[in-house]
């Protein structure tokens, strides 16, 4: 069974108690564009849940990890069902085991090669799947990248600050580093042995305690910068903060998008919508969507639900001024829509057909 809760509404329904309290919310100051569906449990697949990605060559099948932390920790893949608008709705029969990934924590994602990478907890180290093979072909440890162990990892996606790059973050530790790596020639990658860059996950309120990554672009609700989405398993949060120039996040603009959870575990896009989704991990073990996000609608600057006259009156000025480097320019350059460092009419031609269509899908 799936529930559907508006944003921003106080969900009270008991459905929603393996996932959070009874106060589960959206923050507001994102707009009123997103909602939170509960998937539920996925047929077949043990407790507790860790990493979640699309399968690359199927955006309808769903891996997820099972048993995670376990040493008898698995992957698992199931088809999901869509409704009418194409929105994931729930699973099709039970799940299938995909290929054995031992102490699999919040991390899943394909590298290049459609090699599948996982982080592992507690032993802090990195998994590689190649296509095709139900056991790991190469795992690297990483206590001499971050201190031990690892919650989570993720690549940077095309069209972001850092493309390509591989971000690996340690959940003990609330260290986030970047990892160069390289082909082996045997089709799996060796790891860079120390981290090009560390950041601390740690503020005020202590550390985050970061599981499942996310990359999500400007345009959408709330959005108006390069993002990353984190699960923080420590705080009962998935936040979103703004990526310097290689694509690791500026903790000082953490901003919480998803609140009163319980074990924010891993997280993914649907390749098809856009959406938002994560699991959780523990007894109450789940899958939450969130709608609202959507795959490129940069044009919506001012990051609300429409690509309207509202967003035109913030394009205009950067289209007059043309050149991103120029100082007058807004910061970050956000009308150039197709990144070629200049705002003209190339993006006009892309804001025009945006603005045509209204609402961002």
């Amino acid at each position: 069974m799936n529930q559907l809760v508006a944003c921003c509404v106080v969900g009270a329904s008991a459905l929603l108690a393996p996932v959070a309290s009874a106060q589960i919310a959206i923050n507001p100051d994102f707009g009123g564009c997103y909602a939170l569906r509960e998937l539920g449990q996925v047929p077949g697949v043990p407790f507790n849940y860790g990493g979640i990605a699309f399968k690359h060559d199927d955006p309808d099948v769903l891996l997820i990890g099972g048993n995670a932390n376990g040493f008898n920790a698995a992957i698992y893949s199931i088809r999901v069902t869509r409704d009418g608008e194409g929105t994931i709705n729930g699973f099709v029969g039970t799940a299938a085991f995909y290929a054995n990934a031992p102490q699999i924590d919040g991390g899943l994602a394909y590298g290049p090669g459609n090699v599948l990478f996982f982080s592992t907890f507690s032993n802090n180290t990195v998994g590689q799947i190649m296509s095709g093979s139900i056991n790991p072909d190469k795992v690297t440890g990483m206590n001499t990248v971050v201190q031990p162990s690892l919650g989570s990892l993720q690549f940077v996606p095309p069209g972001f600050p850092g493309a390509g790059r591989l971000k690996v973050a340690s959940y003990s530790a609330n260290q986030w580093a970047d990892v160069s790596f390289s082909p082996d020639g045997v089709g799996t990658f060796n790891l860079g042995a120390t981290a090009n860059s560390l950041v601390s996950l740690v503020d005020g309120g202590g550390g985050i305690g970061p599981e499942g990554i996310v990359y999500v672009q400007p345009g959408n609700p709330g959005i108006t910068q390069h993002s990353v989405l984190i699960s923080e398993y420590g705080r009962g949060a998935v936040s979103c903060y703004n990526l310097d120039a290689i694509g690791d996040p500026i903790m000082a603009t953490r901003r919480v998008l998803v609140s009163n959870l319980s074990g924010a575990e891993g997280g993914t896009r649907d390749p098809r919508t856009g959406h938002f989704m994560f699991s959780t991990f523990g007894g109450g073990s789940n899958v939450v969507l969130v709608t609202g996000f959507n795959i490129n609608c940069r044009p919506n600057i001012n990051g609300d639900c429409y690509t309207d006259d509202a967003d035109f009156a913030l394009f205009a000025p950067m289209y007059n001024i043309l050149d991103c480097a120029d100082p007058a320019m807004p910061l970050g350059c956000p009308g150039d829509f197709n990144d070629d460092g200049i705002v003209d009419d190339a993006d006009f031609v892309i804001f025009a057909l945006a603005y045509d269509r209204l609402i961002c899908q």
